[in-house]
C-alpha cells in the first residue's frame, strides 16, 4: 500500500452555510470516523491532487497531519460528486491502526488475455474484498489468465495470495472464456431481453385502443 500525506484542520462548524463558506474559501469539508473519532475536518483543495493521482482509492494509506502536528492514518472511504460537473465535493476516511486488520475493496487487473485464440474472455468482477493490515494491502491484484481455454473459468478461489484473506465469495466468477459463437448468442440473447418489455408494453397499447 502507498502512503500519501496531506494537511488537515478541524472543522469548528458544520452545516450548509459552513460548508458554502469552505469551498469559498478553496477547502474541501471531510470526515474523520473510526472506534475513537469522529472528526469534522477541512482540506486545502491543492492537497487533493495527490488524491487524484490515485483515483481516490480504498488501497492508499492518507497520513493526515492536523494543525497541531498530530497526524492520523486513515484510507478514503467514501467520496461525494458534484452532480453537474463531478467536483469533488466531499470526503469520508476511516482511522486505521497498522496493527490492525481492514476489509477493503481492490481492483483486479486481468493478464495473458493475448495467450488465448479464437475466444471472447468476458470478465464478470473488477474488484474484490480483501482483509489485510494496512501496510499489506495491494494496490491492484493481477489475474493470470493466460492458461485458461475455452469454456473455462477463473473463479475468486483461484487467486493465491499471501498474508491477505479474501472477504468476496470463493465461488464468484472472475473471468469466463466463451467460444465466438458463444459469444455471439448470450448477446443475442441479452439484446432481446431487452427489447421483450417494449414489445409487451406496445401489444397492451394496442389492446387498451382496441377496448
Amino acid at each position: 500500500m502507498e502512503k500519501v500525506t496531506i494537511k488537515g484542520f478541524r472543522r469548528e462548524k458544520t452545516g450548509k452555510q459552513a460548508t458554502k463558506k469552505l469551498r469559498r474559501e478553496k477547502f474541501l469539508p471531510a470526515i474523520i470516523y473510526g472506534k475513537d473519532i469522529n472528526l469534522p475536518i477541512k482540506i486545502p483543495r491543492s492537497e487533493l491532487k495527490l488524491l487524484k493521482e490515485h483515483h481516490f482509492s480504498e488501497t492508499i494509506l492518507v497520513e493526515i497531519i492536523m494543525a497541531d502536528s498530530s497526524k492520523i492514518d486513515c484510507i478514503i472511504k467514501d467520496v461525494q460528486y458534484h452532480p453537474l460537473d463531478e467536483e469533488v465535493i466531499h470526503l469520508d476516511f476511516m482511522k486505521v491502526s497498522l496493527k490492525e486488520k481492514v476489509r477493503v475493496k481492490v481492483p483486479l487487473e486481468i493478464k495473458g488475455e493475448e495467450n488465448i485464440k479464437d475466444a471472447v474472455v468476458e470478465q464478470m468482477m473488477w474488484e474484490i474484498e480483501i482483509e489485510a493490515l494496512p501496510l499489506e494491502i495491494p494496490d491492484k491484484i493481477t489475474v493470470d489468465i493466460s492458461s485458461l481455454k475455452i469454456g473455462d473459468s477463473f473463479h475468486v478461489k483461484d487467486l493465491r495470495l499471501e498474508k491477505i484473506k479474501v472477504v468476496s465469495e470463493a465461488e464468484d466468477t472472475i473471468v469466463t472464456v466463451l467460444g465466438k459463437e458463444e459469444a455471439v448468442e448470450e448477446v443475442s440473447e441479452e439484446v432481446e431481453e431487452e427489447k421483450e418489455p417494449e414489445v409487451i408494453k406496445e401489444k397492451k397499447k394496442e389492446s387498451e385502443e382496441g377496448s
